[in-house]
């Protein structure tokens, strides 16, 4: 497998503290592979139509970015 590397950027966002409220809640963003690098997810071998002799290498890519976003809350 050919080296692999992605950047993970998260922010979260905590709400005020109420007086007589029971609970607290937070927001939370994040992006997975922020700068949308394909990163092969696996790599498969198939012989090549021309020449039955040689093996090719073929990647397969799972996702580029994947943005999320969350709300958490604690009681």
């Amino acid at each position: 497998m050919p080296d692999n590397h992605r950047l993970d950027l998260a922010l979260t966002l905590k709400g005020k503290k109420k007086p007589g409220r029971n609970w607290e809640g937070e927001w939370n963003f994040s992006l997975y592979n922020a700068y949308g690098r394909k990163n092969p997810w696996y790599i498969s071998f198939k012989q090549d139509d021309d020449n039955p002799k040689v093996m090719k290498a073929e990647k397969t890519y799972l996702f580029t970015f994947v943005p999320s976003i969350t709300y958490n809350f604690k009681f």
